[in-house]
């Protein structure tokens, strides 16, 4: 089963004195990481060798909170004892956020699925850093990797084999939190958990199970404690470090004791004791005894730091407002955001897993924890541990530790409102807590003015924390039953994106608040009340129209995500109606310009596949709306709309909305075979004079060739019709690239013609797509689905392959091209950029064309209305 692979660092480009390349070989709470040498050129390179062939299958990275590289790229190869000179193998590419958001605070953790790989050694390839105010330096750093993968002739006979199940201790966020020694006594754990559970030791996997996590919990105190001893030798306060080891070990020595850990591992072989139940038939030791939770008393209340004579005060071991601050290099990071996985890369992004939480203890436990503000202060809030607010929390309650303040909060909601009440204070959220309406009204507008009046220069607080403050008590009126609080807040909401967020406050932070309000508005889209309905209508709309908003694509695609029969007539009918006018407000984006900030985000694919799901909804307003979309969807791209509906047959069409919906379809076809048709016309003059006057052909190139035109079903926005099908072009057709006389051509041999044999066209060796030889160095360098491999050579301005361009460059053929000539891409002669097809399909056609013998039966180029056609939009009907 996949686990955790050792490795080795055995090459740096540069390295920091303090920061070796060494550190990566290990995980642990008290690694410093490596970091680069100052003002170090890029990329940096890191070689790591694997401690054998393995199939790798996840790698993790955990970052610096500072020093961090915009791109990372991997790189593996098979060879034993790679070094620098060593070929590797291209896998992929990650980004990393910049950090800003965080204020450099948190370390983002990159879970990464990589295609089974056989390696032997890994490269990484660090590209410069992010630029910020802490990196004066121009440094880039990582502070841990994991490798995740099945070793080769690896003896599975610990466990049983499973290769779906990777354990959760091998993960990066679990080791780098808790005690070394700890972690390896869980790992074995969780071997004998799963060979027990395959021979029914029910009970023993029980006990296992419950005593891993009681071990989790102690190893990140243990890891706690040895970061402090670090710190306080690093303060030369040796005194304080003598008695924090001294803690550790007592603590240690209790947890082993009380959970009977070598009985649990069964070093000697089986121990019946493990089989019977504490309950039905064993006495449990005073030393472990453990509630239906598994926590034992010892663990719950851990030792006291012994202070030696003299000095003043103790340290508590728990509680962050209680323990001496710790350098940013140990501060534990959020769990990273999940995303989306690139386009260009065959990398994607993981949360890292939920570590756990503490349980509460039930009454035959004993006596019960305190149930105070400070009881709860000494431990980390479950809900909080891996939240996005978790640093925010953390640094509120260091800055408010000192301050007492009587207020009408519950211990829950101090906890809850702990960031708003940092930047805005108790006395403007008790108004949001209240329960009189008119205090929330008063609260809505005190939060309007400090938007209004915020001053990056003057106030105390950032931008982004200002704005998540401000979305977690809009988020709470949002809620509210009164309507008059839900409408100041939905007008607040509307305030906050287009006013105050507007180049003020990170892209993430917006994405983030975006999506915290967007599911309640969404829901209160769907409520029966008009003026509810219409106020978050209108409030969602609004936001998409802020360009903050609008640049990241994030409302377009929770709105057009498909509709299923079972989804409320109502909540289907307000995301349809609001696709519909951001359709007719922002328009439809190509797939190529889905990610461009200039676009809608609202791609011909996706609105294809929302339109025919709303077509089976059971209600019947929904399906007029869908039918709606499908309609201003086929006048771009008409090919994708019919790919999701049935065949335009006679069969269909008896149905009443299909039927109306195929009509509307050939009335577009209709004006737009027309538009085609004079376009043709006026295309007929410009083309005689060309033919008559050489010198006038020089200066204007054949319509022809004003695109490429590529002979694939994704590049063409129309479709062959029933109505074109119905009319004038039945029967045989001309090859309309090569004009074939000789012979016309069925729609499938016309297909076949053009995958084969069709001496203008060729299949391109990367894509396995079917393009115009004569525009192939556009293809290879623009749109080919593998153009990064391929570069642009300045000299002859051919395409040619990355790793084939050093010997390409010392070829005597490499020549800078005449002006009005292209270098043909199969024999790289000259050509007149006017007369490809005397070169592919003359008397002496090009020797490296595999269909030049069919030239011969060709006489002329296509024009630029024949090739925009309805009738040739994709030879094969199918995508290659």
């Amino acid at each position: 089963m996949p686990r955790k692979i050792g490795f080795n660092v055995v090459y740096a480009t540069s390295e920091e004195e303090r920061h070796s390349s060494l550190e990566l070989n290990v995980h642990g709470p008290t690694v410093r990481g490596w970091q680069s040498a100052r003002r170090c050129g890029y990329p940096q390179e890191l070689i790591l060798r694997l401690q054998g062939p393995a199939k790798i299958t996840r790698i993790q990275v955990l970052a610096h909170q500072y020093l961090i590289p915009e791109k990372l790229e991997i790189w593996t190869t098979r060879e034993e004892n790679a070094s620098v000179n060593t070929a590797f193998n291209y896998l992929g590419y990650i980004t990393l956020s910049d950090n800003e958001s965080t204020l450099y605070k948190s370390r983002e953790l990159k879970s990464v699925a990589l295609p089974e790989t056989e390696a032997n050694s890994l490269k990484l390839r660090l590209h410069k850093p992010h630029q910020n105010s802490h990196n004066v330096h121009e440094q880039v750093g990582l502070i841990a990797i994991n490798i995740i993968g099945e070793p080769f002739g690896h003896d599975q006979a610990d466990a049983p084999y499973n290769p779906h199940y990777t354990s959760p201790y091998d993960d990066l966020a679990f080791e780098m939190y808790v005690d070394r020694e700890v972690a390896k006594i869980i790992r074995q754990m969780e071997a004998k958990k799963l060979q027990a559970a395959e021979e029914e030791r029910f009970e023993y996997a029980s006990k296992l199970k419950v005593a891993m996590e009681i071990l989790r919990k102690a190893g990140e105190r243990l890891g706690k404690y040895e970061l402090e001893k670090k710190y306080a030798i690093a303060l030369e306060d040796y005194d304080k470090a003598k008695a924090k080891k001294a803690q550790a070990q007592q603590y240690r020595q209790e947890v082993y004791e009380s959970l009977e850990v070598e009985d649990l591992l069964e070093l000697n072989g089986p121990l019946e004791k493990n089989n019977i139940s504490s309950v039905d038939g064993q006495e449990p030791t005073a030393a472990c005894t453990s509630n239906t939770t598994g926590v034992p008393e010892d663990i719950l209340s851990p030792p006291r730091l012994v202070v030696p004579p003299g000095r003043d005060g103790a340290i508590s071991p728990t509680g962050p407002a209680h323990q001496p601050p710790v350098s940013p290099l140990h501060q534990k990071p959020h769990s990273p955001e999940i995303t989306e996985s690139p386009s260009n890369g065959v990398i994607e992004r993981h949360n890292s897993r939920n570590t756990g939480s503490l349980k509460r203890k039930t009454k035959s436990a004993g006596p019960s924890l305190k149930s105070s503000y400070e009881a709860y202060e000494e431990r980390t809030i479950p809900a909080l541990r891996h939240s996005h607010t978790n640093e925010f929390t953390r640094e509120c309650h260091l800055d408010s530790s000192d301050i007492k303040i009587n207020s009408k909060l519950n211990d829950r909601e101090k906890k809850q409102a702990a960031l708003p009440i940092t930047v805005f204070g108790m006395e403007m959220v008790e108004k949001f807590y209240s329960k009189q309406f008119t205090d929330k009204e008063e609260g809505l507008m005190m939060l309007k003015d400090e938007l209004k009046k915020f001053d990056p220069e003057v106030s105390k607080h950032s931008a982004n924390k200002t704005a998540r403050a401000t979305i977690l008590l809009l988020h709470r009126a949002l809620r509210d039953k009164v309507f008059s609080v839900y409408s100041l807040a939905a007008q607040l909401i509307r305030i906050f994106f287009s006013e105050f967020a507007t180049n003020r406050v990170s892209s993430a932070e917006i994405a983030r608040s975006v999506d915290r309000l967007l599911p309640e508005l969404l829901t209160k889209s769907g409520d029966t009340t008009p003026r509810i309905h219409n106020m978050a209508v209108h409030t969602i709309l609004s936001m998409a129209d802020c360009p903050c908003v609008r640049e990241l694509h994030i409302i377009p695609v929770h709105l057009s995500r498909p509709v299923s029969s079972s989804t409320h007539q109502r909540l289907a009918l307000s995301r349809l109606e609001m696709v519909e006018q951001l359709i007719l407000n922002h328009g439809i984006s190509t797939d190529k310009q889905r990610y461009c900030h200039c676009c809608s985000g609202l791609t011909c694919r996706t609105l294809s596949e929302l339109g025919s799901s709303g077509l089976h909804h059971p209600a019947e307003a929904v399906r007029k709306v869908s039918e709606r979309i499908l309609v201003l969807v086929y006048k771009v791209n008409p090919r994708l709309v019919r790919k999701q509906l049935p065949p335009d047959d006679d069969i269909t069409r008896r149905n009443l909305l299909y039927r109306q919906l195929f009509h509307e379809f050939d009335l577009i076809d209709l004006q737009r075979k027309k538009e085609l048709e004079s376009n043709q016309k006026s295309t007929v003059t410009p083309t005689r004079t060309k033919s008559i006057d050489n010198n006038v052909s020089n200066l204007t190139k054949s319509p022809s060739r004003s695109s490429p035109v590529h002979v694939s079903t994704e590049s063409s926005t129309s479709v062959t019709s029933p109505s074109e099908n119905s009319g004038d072009y039945k029967g045989d057709k001309p090859c309309i690239f090569c004009l074939s006389k000789d012979q016309a051509y069925s729609e499938e041999g016309l297909n076949i013609h053009y995958w084969r044999s069709c001496p203008m066209l060729t299949r391109c060796e990367s894509c396995k797509q079917v393009v115009e030889i004569s525009h192939l160095n556009s293809h290879l360098l623009n749109e080919c689905d593998q153009r990064n491999s391929y570069v642009k050579c300045d000299t002859c301005k051919l395409a040619v392959l990355e790793k084939c361009f050093p010997e390409h460059s010392k070829d005597e053929q490499c020549r800078k091209p005449i002006e009005g000539y292209s270098r043909c891409p199969l024999c790289h002669i000259l050509v007149n950029q006017n007369k490809w097809r005397d070169h592919l399909m003359g008397e002496s056609p090009c020797t490296n064309n595999p269909r030049n013998k069919f030239s011969k039966s060709c006489t002329k180029s296509p024009s630029k209305s024949q090739i925009l056609s309805g009738k040739i939009t994709s030879p094969t009907g199918r995508d290659y």
